[in-house]
């Protein structure tokens, strides 16, 4: 007789290999979007390689510099104010144009002057009182700085009087509102001006002696007032050649001194 087979009995993590093998592998969605994600970085980098570098600005970068609309535009005001009124000969040309860049609430602000009267007419006055005095009058930037609503401009004046020239500096610090000149602040060498033109005398080594030191020290000078002055870049390259011969002067006044300290007779070295 046949034996009654029993069947033999699979181990459940046997069957669970089985079943795993015969059905199909999913894939992982999370791979999938792993991949997708990391394809699209490289998709970006490779375009941004293939674009041509442009700068952003961030939260953490320096700011980008660049100059202010206002700030050229105020700069070329005072450039026009200059050319167009100061040194134009041509007077009624010269307050069309003060009309444009003076406001009507100016005041030139000089505590010498104990009776300012504001607006554009009396700033007018100003600019004819020196071309009728001084007819050939002209003046020169040497500089402008801007800071704020104000401009800064460093000028060289220039005029003559009965066949003598005179050259001399001021400061003057301009405030705008908008693109009006609001307030002017005016500082000139004027006596250096009044020196040269002969209009009045060198008082650094004149009048009371006992006074020279307060004299000299209110003038900034010991020494008389130079015949020829000079401005701007002039004056700078001047200041280069006096350097430049006081540094020669000095290399030559030491190795004289070292010779000196050297007795050529004897050889021996001399103590001084």
């Amino acid at each position: 007789s046949e034996r009654h087979r029993v069947p033999r009995r699979v181990p459940q993590h046997a069957r669970a290999r089985k079943m795993s093998a015969s059905q199909p592998k999913k894939t992982s969605n999370a791979g999938v979007i792993v991949v997708a994600v990391v394809s699209s970085a490289l998709t970006a980098a490779v375009g941004l390689l293939a674009k041509p570098f442009v700068r952003t600005q961030t939260a953490d970068a320096p700011p980008l510099v660049t100059a202010s609309p206002k700030t050229k535009s105020r700069k070329s005001i005072v450039r026009k104010l200059y050319r167009e009124v100061w040194n134009n000969v041509d007077l009624s040309s010269a307050e069309k144009s003060a009309e444009k860049y003076v406001s009507e609430d100016h005041v030139l602000i000089d505590p010498s002057n104990p009776n300012p009267v504001p607006g554009t007419e009396a700033y007018m006055e100003s600019v004819r009182g020196n071309r009728e005095a001084l007819p050939d009058y002209v003046i020169t930037i040497d500089d402008l700085i801007e800071e704020g609503s104000k401009v800064v401009a460093q000028l060289s004046f220039k005029a003559s009087l009965n066949e003598r020239e005179a050259r001399w500096t001021g400061t003057c610090v301009m405030e705008f509102e908008e693109k009006e000149i609001v307030r002017t602040w005016i500082n000139t060498d004027a006596m250096s001006a009044l020196i040269q033109l002969g209009l009045m005398t060198d008082l650094v080594n004149d009048g009371n002696v006992k006074l020279r030191p307060v004299t000299q020290a209110l003038m900034g000078r010991s020494e008389a007032h130079p015949e020829t002055v000079l401005t701007g870049k002039d004056w700078l390259q001047y200041f280069e050649e006096v350097h430049e011969s006081w540094e020669r002067n000095s290399t030559a006044d030491s190795e004289n001194a070292a010779a000196l300290k050297h007795d050529s007779n004897t050889g021996l070295d001399v103590v001084v």
